[in-house]
């Protein structure tokens, strides 16, 4: 099969189950239920008696000018955003293990009890947090690394890389680099989901069978992962031009923004890229 007509046969299985089968939505519908309270604890983080416990670390990691308004809607994004990887770890893995058991329940046309799949999910909890762990990690330390290298290069006297200025580099090239980096760490851990709910893989067998899957199926893989992120790009720049969006409008924007994140990313991004490369691997595996 074609890369073009595997892609179509993956696109329409992944349509076809969120029209028809909606019990598929579920388990990201939940996890956007848990970013959405976590956002309003941190609307509230410079209040009382919400500060005792958030001011200090924001004091310590940030500055305690962000707990003044409205200077705190800048740091919100990195906040919430931070939250994310920690409830993407601890939460995240186990409702995307209950969503891919869903999704070989309905390739397979069984009757599909969610029970049945967050049962099946709890069994590879472990490896689910260390896999999602270790994609966070990566992709934490990789976007660091190469953010630091960037400025440093330029801080040492440098004008230009590659006959380009520091303006571009640092601002619209480094915002591509960080979506490129994020689609080629999760794009190469993607399969290891599926193999460990699907195939009952172990740990390291399920990663090192998700690079070979990787590879095998490069372009498709890149393609489902790729254009529901591009769906993201609208935010990164809202995000990238903060303070002039606070200024222009009012500094309450930041948390429309930031509201607006976590229903792209947890009720559109994330359940188009975990169910189509379900329905990839699946169809790959036994099409």
């Amino acid at each position: 099969m074609t890369n073009m007509k595997l892609i179509i046969k993956t696109l329409k299985a992944t349509f076809d189950a969120i029209k028809h089968r909606p019990i598929v939505y579920l388990p990201f519908l939940i996890f956007a239920v848990l970013e959405t309270f976590s956002l309003i604890v941190l609307n509230f983080a410079p209040c009382q008696p919400l500060v005792a416990v958030f001011g200090p670390p924001i004091k310590t990691f940030f500055s305690e000018r962000y707990l003044h308004y409205p200077t705190y809607f800048l740091l919100l994004p990195k906040l919430s955003a931070l939250s994310r990887m920690v409830l993407s770890v601890i939460f995240g893995s186990f409702l995307t293990g209950a969503a891919i058991n869903i999704i070989f329940d309905l390739y397979h046309k069984k009757h599909v009890k969610l029970g049945n799949s967050l049962k099946s999910a709890s069994k590879k909890y472990a490896a689910l947090f260390l896999i999602y762990l270790l994609v966070t990690v990566l992709f934490y330390y990789s976007v660091r690394i190469y953010n630091s290298a960037m400025l440093k290069y330029f801080m040492a006297g440098h004008t230009k890389l590659l006959f380009l200025s520091a303006k571009l580099w640092l601002g619209p090239l480094l915002i591509c680099a960080n979506f490129v980096i994020a689609v080629i760490i999760q794009s190469i851990f993607i399969y290891a989901l599926p193999i460990l709910i699907i195939d009952k893989g172990g740990l390291l067998g399920s990663i090192w069978k998700s690079m070979v899957m990787f590879k095998k199926l490069f372009v498709p893989t890149i393609i489902l992962v790729t254009t529901p992120m591009l769906i993201y790009v609208p935010i990164i720049l809202l995000n990238s031009n903060s303070s002039f969006l606070m200024n222009k409008l009012f500094p309450e924007f930041m948390l429309i923004v930031t509201f607006a994140s976590i229903v792209l990313s947890s009720l559109v991004i994330d359940p188009l890229i975990t169910i189509s490369t379900t329905f990839l691997y699946l169809i790959n595996k036994e099409g």
